[in-house]
């Protein structure tokens, strides 16, 4: 950015992925059917990081569980097991004193540009508010920042109300950028926009991570956007990662009965290829209060086998330039471009 520079807080260790999730576990105490008391599985052995100037995309259908995953990034709620590392530091051995600055380097854009910025405050409130808190507020900074979100200054003293979906996305962009974050975590950034201006948020958002070195992780159900975006993609189900790889290995190779079945529901627009293969999903999501044994997905895959009852498979380390999978019965290697790709 030109303009106005504001320095880092420190933070001794930044060395490494910029988030590190290792065996992460969240469970919430509900009641059953019955009216028992028992715990639902949200998150399960969640493990994955997210590499400097990388992207990856995190996606899965809904109620699988990447909303909760992020509010447990940001503290919202108890992990039960399971470390998370910012920039080399486990934040459940810090102190909240130590805490702050290191959270600060991972920010939140939320999926609601609408419901997220507060309709009373001006613009130059909204993305200054993070400054003040910090002591770190200029005037010439907050200018720096609209500017950097593709806005002119005169949006600065104008209210959400005065402004469409794609420019509320926009100042909630530049006020995430407020602290010079590392990573920002982008939970559905682009699901309430027109599919018009969701392209300008996109190619926004990857000018940003160029020019500033940039992390995302990018929690998304729409593998379409994920794909234009992401470097690496992982696909979760029902609270467990089941397959991790690269954007090429995903959507050129998949291995997974879901990751397939998540990419025969991308659209097309090319009438030539209607008769590319569907992998239709039949039944609902397992109750996550009474989890089957066995591969969780086993009641809706196409290519079950009781073997699959057994245990619940776990991510197999990736081969022959292959993604990681968790299936005792992955699908063999073959190129299927009607997955996916345009």
């Amino acid at each position: 950015m030109s303009g106005a520079t504001v320095s880092r807080a420190p933070v001794s260790g930044a060395t490494g992925p910029v988030l590190e999730v290792e065996d992460l576990h969240v469970r919430f105490p509900v009641r059953d059917r019955r009216g028992r008391r028992t715990s639902l599985r949200a998150v399960a052995g969640v493990s994955f990081s997210v590499a400097r100037g990388q992207t990856l995309g995190l996606v899965g259908e809904s109620g699988c569980g990447k909303s909760t995953l992020v509010r447990t990034l940001f503290g919202l709620n108890p992990v039960q097991a399971g470390s998370i590392r910012v920039l080399g530091h486990d934040l459940a051995t810090m102190t909240p004193r130590q805490r702050r600055p290191v959270q600060n380097r991972m920010q939140l854009v939320f999926q609601d540009p609408y419901s997220s910025l507060n309709p009373r405050l001006t613009t130059a409130e909204l993305i200054g508010e993070p400054l003040r808190i910090a002591g770190r507020h200029s005037a010439a900074r907050v200018a720096e920042l609209v500017t950097a979100v593709g806005m002119d200054s005169s949006a600065l003293d104008r209210r959400p109300g005065e402004f469409s979906g794609g420019q509320r996305q926009r100042i909630g962009i530049a006020r995430a950028l407020a602290l010079e974050p590392d990573l920002l975590v982008l939970d559905e950034p682009v699901s309430a926009l027109d599919v018009s201006v969701q392209a300008q948020v996109i190619n926004l958002l990857q000018e940003l991570q160029q020019r500033l070195g940039l992390s995302y992780l990018f929690v998304a159900h729409d593998l379409s956007v994920v794909r234009q975006i992401s470097h690496q993609v992982a696909v979760m189900h029902l609270g467990r990662l089941v397959e991790v790889g690269t954007r090429e290995q995903i959507f050129r190779d998949p291995q997974h009965p879901y990751t397939r079945a998540l990419l025969s529901a991308v659209p097309v627009p090319d009438p030539r290829r209607r008769d590319r293969p569907r992998v239709a999903l039949v039944g609902e999501l397992p109750d996550p209060t009474e989890v089957p044994d066995g591969c969780t997905f086993r009641s809706r895959c196409p290519v079950a086998r009781p073997d699959c009852a057994g245990a619940e498979p776990s991510l197999l380390a990736p081969s022959a330039g292959r993604s990681q999978v968790a299936c005792f019965h992955p699908e063999p290697s073959q190129h299927q471009p009607a997955l996916g790709e345009p």
